[in-house]
């Protein structure tokens, strides 16, 4: 799986908290909800499809609630982008 950088789902957050007036509450949040796609152990992916990643990298988002508001929906923007950026 391609990993996801921070930089990377910051600017979906970005985008995604303009027109809500949402704001990132967390970057630390943030960073580790984007290490999970691309997360490997001895070099060996953790997924083995773009959807498994990225339904993980939304339960991240939930569970880490990086924004101040609208995290699951945030995380399913980010699921979203993620597997169709994979794909």
């Amino acid at each position: 799986m391609r990993a996801l950088s921070p930089e990377q789902l910051l600017a979906i957050a970005d985008e995604f908290c303009a027109p809500r007036g949402a704001r990132v509450r967390s970057f630390s949040a943030l960073c580790a909800a984007a290490a999970v796609p691309g997360a490997r152990v001895h070099g060996v992916p953790v997924f083995d499809s773009a959807t498994a990643a990225g339904e993980a990298l939304a339960e991240a988002i939930v569970a880490l609630e990086p924004l101040n508001g609208g995290n699951r929906a945030f995380g399913e923007v980010a699921r979203r982008v993620y597997v169709e950026w994979v794909e």
